[in-house]
């Protein structure tokens, strides 16, 4: 277990809404769209995107699957998997404003708003999926991880992030382990990664792959 420790007092004002309870998260992103990468990239130094990006592209070879790009946001990582030469990959958020943007940007097949707060009516359509930054403090909570890998086909890899300080300070180790066994997915490797540089902040990436079956009441 990690002791790793991280204070939210000297955290920069614009994650402070993201990183505390209280307020509509939905409407925060809808809000920050449009200096989302002036902010998080430019200026925080976020690049999360890019590490998961690499990884995914370790793990899974086939260039003309299927793959779902959850918590897609403004396509900064359906970017980095166009560049890897990935051919076929839809974009999802529940940022109505995020996603415009992801649309302008021409890096996905389809996108389409989802909070996987809920479970996804898509299920089993994509080959692979790619997760990054939906898995923080408070919602989605990581109990929620089911309704992301619900959209993959049986078997099949599912790379997931999670922002480093929420996994420390919320010991989400020990409780998306404990999610594992009770749906049946593996998680094959959890590396640590590099999330917001200027904060601090580091990464986890989950390579995970699906169960063999899918329960019926999931």
């Amino acid at each position: 277990m990690t002791t790793e420790k991280f204070s939210k007092r000297n955290l920069d004002p614009r994650l402070s809404s993201l990183y505390t309870s209280g307020g509509d998260k939905q409407k925060t992103y809808d809000r920050w769209a449009k200096n989302y990468e002036a902010d998080l990239v430019n200026d925080m130094d976020y690049v999360a995107h890019i590490d998961v990006a690499q990884i995914f592209n370790q793990v899974f070879k086939d260039k003309n699957a299927r793959i779902l790009d959850v918590a897609c946001g403004t396509g900064l990582v359906g970017a980095e998997l166009g560049k890897l030469g990935f051919t076929q990959v839809d974009g999802t958020d529940f940022s109505s404003e995020m996603l415009k943007i992801s649309v302008d940007r021409g890096v996905y097949q389809d996108v389409y708003q989802h909070d996987f707060t809920q479970p996804l009516d898509r299920k089993g359509q994509y080959d692979a999926l790619i997760c990054v930054g939906l898995f923080a403090f408070h919602e989605p909570k990581i109990t929620d991880i089911i309704h992301v890998i619900q959209a993959v086909r049986p078997q099949s890899y599912c790379v997931i992030s999670v922002n480093g300080a929420a996994w420390c300070e919320l010991e989400l180790e020990t409780a998306v382990r404990s999610e594992a066994v009770k749906h049946g997915f593996c998680i094959e490797k959890i590396h640590k990664s590099r999330y917001i540089k200027r904060e601090g902040i580091n990464g986890r990436i989950m390579v995970i792959r699906s169960p063999e079956k899918f329960r019926i009441d999931e």
